[in-house]
This record gives structure tokens, sequence and C-alpha cells, in this order.
């Protein structure tokens, strides 16, 4: 209740100052769809999945490896999480191009599960950001023990993981069975226009600029898991005991869900959880932060980013362990 109420007065706060400014199948042997109950998972990790890694010498820009991996796990996060896409390599962000991100199915796949590639990108930026450094890397992707796909994190110089990447797309072009850059729509119907408006908590602390990307990258996984359209169906939090810093979701002055449009729906916690990093850089101050939310220009929803591990919750809330 006190963080409910915490999140009213920080809400009231933020409109006076708003006035102020303007602001094949590779998860079993048939082509059968995985059952709808892997989504109960809320962006866990499956046991059946696993990785392994090789890291290069050749130096990544860890900015650029977050910012490039929130916003291709948003697109991702778009889809439909047991979907599947096809070849993807290069530049995802133009503005930042020296990494390039490569998810490339084990021939004669033609395609990878949308869940298995978030779930890589997720523990590929931890290895690099609690062990290896930011490193070019290979990941090999593995579903029950079979290997079903490729990650790579490279620089678009030569290197030996990018002339690895050119040796197996070629081989794969010329595989007629592979399906070059297949991949299935995002889900966006029946969602309401998005919009914000972000400030920074007023007295806020300061945050750690790699738990901020990683809490950011562990709320899209989470997201990832339901539909786009589906309405966010009451507060949560999210959070994890690696970093010191987490997310609370808010209904917009209320805690049960609209029962008329506009909704409050996870399109929306997507689109701000990916605009966040940015516009934190941009204004050079990673500190604790409040949004209001708003579907086709009317408030319904609020977003919280405070220090600290997550609260104790009340009963009517949720709360989401991220990793």
């Amino acid at each position: 209740m006190k963080s409910f109420l915490l999140v009213r007065l920080l809400f009231s706060t933020f409109l006076t100052l708003a006035r102020c400014v303007s602001a094949a199948d590779l998860t079993s042997p048939t082509d059968a769809p995985a059952s709808s109950s892997a989504r109960l998972g809320l962006g866990a990790r499956d046991r059946r999945f696993s990785m392994k890694y090789e890291f290069g010498d050749g130096k990544l820009p860890a900015t650029q490896v977050y910012l490039n991996t929130v916003e291709l796990s948003s697109r991702y996060a778009e889809m439909d999480f047991l979907g599947r896409v096809g070849i993807r390599q290069g530049i995802v962000l133009p503005q930042y191009p020296q990494v390039e991100i490569a998810v490339i199915p084990t021939p004669p796949a033609r395609s990878v599960e949308v869940r298995l590639v978030i779930w890589a990108m997720y523990g590929t930026v931890l290895e690099m950001a609690f062990g290896y450094g930011f490193n070019e890397c290979e990941i090999e992707i593995f579903w029950e023990n079979r290997l079903v796909a490729h990650l790579y994190y490279t620089s678009p110089e030569d290197s030996v993981f990018s002339n690895r990447i050119r040796d197996v797309t070629a081989s794969i072009s010329g595989n007629t069975t592979a399906v070059p850059n297949a991949a299935p729509q995002p889900v966006h119907a029946n969602i309401g226009a998005f919009s914000w408006k972000p400030i920074y908590k007023p007295g806020g602390e300061t945050l750690n600029f790699r738990d901020i990307f990683i809490l950011i990258l562990g709320g899209i996984k989470v997201v990832a898991v339901h539909r786009m359209d589906e309405k966010v169906d009451g507060p949560y939090h999210i959070g994890s005991d690696i970093v010191d810093a987490h997310l609370q979701v808010f209904l917009k002055d209320r805690r049960v869900p609209r029962q008329s449009p506009p909704y409050f729906q996870y399109a929306h916690v997507l689109q701000a959880l990916r605009r966040i990093p940015a516009w934190m850089l941009d204004r050079r101050k990673f500190a604790e932060f409040f949004c209001s939310i708003e579907s086709s220009t009317r408030p319904v929803g609020m977003m919280l980013l405070e220090k600290g591990r997550a609260p104790d919750l009340a009963e009517a809330d949720g709360s989401v362990t991220f990793a």
C-alpha cells in the first residue's frame, strides 16, 4: 500500500511538472506447436534450454551492445513468444553501428523459436556484464541438448566471428530448404497508440548504468511472454537479486483493469521499457525515474524505476523475478 501511495504522490508531482515543461521444428521431431503452458514461466528459462559461449579477443562497446540488444529483444518481444524467426544478421540500430547481431538457425532448419532467441540474448549480455566482458562472441543455443541455432555478437570489421557468419550464411543460401530472413509479423492488433511522459524522480538516487540495462532487458523478457494486445491485469514489480534496482508497474488510479478502451496493454509496457535507456543516455543521467503511460492520449498506467531490491508486496500485487 505504501508503494501505491508513493506512486500516486509521484504522479501528482509529475502532473504539476508536466504543466511547466513540454515534454524445421526446433523444439520437437514433429511440427506440433508448443503448448501454451510455456507462457506460464513469465520469461524464466525452460530447463530444456541451454547455451555454450565462445568469446574472442575483439572488443565491443558496452553501450552499443546494450542498446542494440534492448532494441532487438523488443522487436522479438512484439512477435508471438512461441513463434519462429529465420536468419537475421547485421546492424540493429544504424546510429550504433559498431555492433552486429546475427541469429542463424542450424541447417537444415529454417527457423528458431522466438523465446530461445530472447533468452539467449539476455543470457549473453549477462555473461558479458558479469563475466567475460564485452568481446565478440559466438553462442550455441541448445534445446533438449540439440544444437538449434547460433547467436553472434560481432564487429562489422573482419574478424574470426564475422567470417564464420559469412561462411555459414553462404552455405545456407545454397540450401534450398532454408528460408533466409523469414520472420513472423509482430502482433499489433487492437493496441491503443502509445505515448509517455517521463521525468526523473524528484530527489531520486543515482543508479548503476549496468543495472538499468539488465533490469530493462529482464523486463522485456518478462513482457515477451504476453500478447502485446493483452491487458495488464494489475500492479506488479520486476526485479532480481543480481541488480540493485527494480521496476514497479501500476494501473492509473486503480488496481483493476479498465472495462472499456483505452486499455493499459503489455505493448505499452514494452514501448516504455525500450525507450528508457536512450532517454537517460540523451540526458547523461542514470537515476530513479517515473513515467506516465498513455494509450490513445489517455493516461492508463505508470512505471517507477527505483534503486534497491523490490519491496515487500501487498497481497493484491504481483512479483516477477527475471533471473
